[in-house]
């Protein structure tokens, strides 16, 4: 009788114990310490960039999964592009842990812009009816996140914007009517009017002068993966370069980057725009799940790797290969001052 009350007593302190790991897996706050920057770098394209300057040599800041920022508990899985694991039972049970991974910003499209973004790393969903923004869980509808970005352009003549929609999911990239359907969607939000038409320069020729008709409008280049041999937008494959160090160790994604630069200079490549990945991605292994743990969220893992990047000496060497610097949490404070300054002089 005594041993069967013990075990009864261990049996009720392994379910709590469970329950309460559970709870803290699910605890759904992205960030303890976030702080926004409130510098304001709306204008620093048209302070800083000659007309002569070629477009893909622009060092720049760049937003990774730029449009995740209202992901949360009640977000929906993204059905789309999920994982398995973020689906069923399962998903419900790892939900806020998942949730924590999957938010890469925290902040709207305005204040990117303000901050000094110019590249958006953008991600969708269509469901025949909505481009959803994505990643993981499904996010904003794109549709309404565009007037923040077209009032920007408006109000500040002489800067240009990368919109690389590296994925879309819910659409066949070699079916043209599909293709005519991102491009309706683009029209209808008005973000069509600032699009630098692809076959207007070959990419590599295209100057700060050309986009913005030297300084006195504002443009986006819009980059697609759509296998369409007319197309007005630019096409991934020939346009860009972003590949990815898919590590949550800082040390071997500054090592996968310097490899990368090494590549980079040994090659021919040239032409397009480059982008260094420079971010960490939690690994669905029992080292990464722990060290997920550790830092919380991808918010606060990328407010650690953003600290770690700026420290590293090499950074200046970096951008003379990859000029896009793409990362996550790319607001924070007070990273934007720091590597504003240093994309500024980059550019001087």
């Amino acid at each position: 009788m005594k041993t069967l009350k013990i075990m009864k007593r261990l049996l009720i302190s392994f379910v709590i114990m469970l329950l309460t790991l559970v709870i803290i897996m699910n605890i759904p706050i992205i960030s303890i310490n976030h702080q926004s920057s409130t510098d304001d770098y709306s204008n620093w394209m048209s302070e800083t960039l000659d007309n002569d300057d070629r477009a893909v040599n622009v060092t720049m800041l760049g937003a990774h999964d730029a449009f995740s920022t209202d992901i949360n508990i009640f977000s929906k899985v993204d059905t789309l592009s999920a994982s398995d694991i973020m689906t069923g039972t399962t998903g419900v049970l790892i939900k806020g842990f998942s949730v924590r991974q999957s938010v890469t910003q925290t902040a709207a499209p305005e204040e990117l812009l303000k901050n000094g973004i110019r590249y958006f790393d953008a991600r969708l969903s269509y469901d025949g009816e909505k481009w959803m923004t994505t990643h993981n869980y499904l996010s904003t509808d794109f549709t309404d996140l565009v007037p923040e970005i077209v009032s920007f352009l408006d109000d500040n003549p002489g800067e240009f914007l990368i919109l690389d929609f590296q994925h879309i999911h819910g659409v066949d990239y070699t079916n043209d009517s599909d293709y005519n359907l991102f491009i309706d969607m683009l029209e209808e939000t008005g973000l069509y009017d600032y699009s630098y038409i692809s076959t207007t320069k070959p990419l590599m020729t295209v100057t700060y002068g050309d986009l913005t008709n030297n300084g006195t409008k504002s443009k986006v280049i819009i980059i697609d993966k759509f296998e369409k041999s007319d197309k007005e937008t630019f096409h991934y494959e020939s346009s860009i370069r972003s590949n990815w160090a898919n590590s949550d160790n800082f040390d071997d994604v500054i090592t996968f980057l310097e490899d990368e630069h090494m590549s980079i200079m040994a090659s021919s490549y040239s032409g397009n725009f480059i982008v260094m990945q420079a971010v960490t991605t939690m690994n669905m292994s029992s080292t990464g799940i722990i060290n997920s743990f550790k830092t919380w969220s991808l918010i606060e893992k990328a407010e650690q790797f953003n600290t770690y990047l700026l420290e590293y000496e090499q950074l200046d060497m970096l951008l003379t290969t990859m000029p896009i610097l793409m990362v996550d949490y790319a607001n924070s404070a007070p990273f934007v001052d720091d590597v504003m300054t240093i994309i500024i002089e980059a550019n001087q």
